[in-house]
C-alpha cells in the first residue's frame, strides 16, 4: 500500500470537527513507512490546509470532490464547472434563497443572507413541529456556516469575472423542497454530476470531478499503481474513491451502502477510527 486517500467529515475530522493527535500521530507513522497519505474531500483546498497546519501535518489534497487536486503549490490537475451551466444553477440556488459554498480558484464565496435563511428555515420547520430541536439544527449547520476561509457575498455576480474558475457549488438547506428544485435545475446540464455527503446538503460539480477521478489523478501523478491504494470514508460522495482503490475501508459510522462496499470496516469517527485503521489493516499489509 502506497497511498491512502482519507476523507475528512464523518472520517478523520472528530465531532470538533478537528483532526485528533491520535489520528496525526497515525498519519505520521504511515508516512514514516513510504506510504502517501492525501486528504480526498469535498471541502475546499484552502480549508484542508488550514486543518492540516493545525495538527502539524502535511499531505496533498484532492478538493472540492475531486475538481481541483494540489500537492505543495502545484495543481496537478482541475476538472472546473462549465462557467455558464455555474451560473444558471447559481441563480436557481439564490432565487431559493439557500445558504451555499461557491468554491473557486479565488477562495470560497457564501451569500450574506446564510445564518438568516438558515434561521428562518428553522423556526418555519418548528412552526410545523413544535418538537423539532432548534438548537441540534442550528448546531448541523456551523459546520457549513464556519468553515475557514469563506468570503460573504451579496451576490454571486457581484464577483463573477473572466479569471473565475468554478471547482464545486455546495446548497444547504433545511427545506428538501428546495434542494430538489436546485437538483432538478443541475440536472438538465449533461456535464454536471450531483452527489451528497449529507441530507441537506447537494455536491455539485463537473461529471469528471468526483473522488474517483482526484484518486486516478493523484496516484497517476506520483506513479502509483491503483492496486496499491487505499481509501478511507463514510458517504455517498466516498464511493467513486472506493471503487478505484485496491482495498477501501469504511468508517463504523458509515452508510450500510458503504459498508456493504468495502473490504474492511473500522472504528467510528469519533473512536479515531482512521488511526484503528491504518495500524490494523494498512501498515500491517504494507509490512
Amino acid at each position: 500500500m502506497k497511498l491512502v486517500a482519507i476523507d475528512l467529515d464523518g472520517t478523520l475530522l472528530h465531532k470538533d470537527k478537528k483532526i485528533s493527535e491520535e489520528n496525526a500521530r497515525a498519519i505520521r507513522e504511515a508516512q514514516s513507512h513510504g506510504i502517501t497519505v492525501s486528504i480526498c474531500t469535498g471541502r475546499a483546498v484552502s480549508d484542508v490546509l488550514h486543518l492540516l497546519e493545525e495538527a502539524g501535518l502535511t499531505c496533498p489534497v484532492i478538493g472540492a470532490n475531486g475538481a481541483v487536486i494540489v500537492e505543495g503549490n502545484n495543481t496537478v490537475c482541475a476538472f472546473p464547472l462549465l462557467k455558464e451551466e455555474a451560473y444558471s444553477v447559481l441563480q436557481e440556488m439564490e432565487k431559493e434563497h439557500v445558504f451555499y459554498h461557491l468554491h473557486t480558484n479565488q477562495g470560497i464565496y457564501t451569500p450574506t443572507y446564510g445564518e438568516q435563511g438558515i434561521m428562518a428555515e428553522i423556526q418555519g420547520l418548528q412552526k410545523m413541529d413544535e418538537t423539532i430541536d432548534s438548537e441540534q439544527l442550528w448546531q448541523r449547520a456551523q459546520g457549513y456556516l464556519q468553515q475557514y476561509g469563506q468570503q460573504h457575498i451579496a451576490s454571486f455576480t457581484s464577483i463573477w469575472n473572466e479569471e473565475l474558475i468554478v471547482y464545486k457549488l455546495l446548497p444547504f438547506s433545511y427545506s428538501l423542497d428546495k434542494l430538489a428544485r436546485i437538483e432538478q435545475k443541475a440536472r438538465q446540464f449533461a456535464s454536471i454530476f450531483v452527489t451528497s455527503s449529507s441530507t441537506n446538503n447537494l455536491e455539485i460539480n463537473h461529471k469528471e470531478a468526483n473522488k474517483g477521478n482526484g484518486l486516478q489523478a493523484m496516484a497517476d501523478h506520483l506513479s502509483i499503481p491503483y492496486e496499491h491504494t487505499v481509501a478511507i470514508g463514510d458517504n455517498l460522495n466516498d464511493l467513486p474513491m472506493m471503487k478505484v482503490a485496491g482495498t477501501s475501508i469504511a468508517m463504523g459510522n458509515a452508510l450500510n451502502e458503504i459498508k456493504a462496499y468495502c473490504d474492511f470496516t473500522t472504528l467510528p469517527h469519533d473512536m479515531h477510527g482512521v488511526a484503528h485503521a491504518i495500524r490494523t489493516v494498512i501498515l500491517k499489509q504494507a509490512m
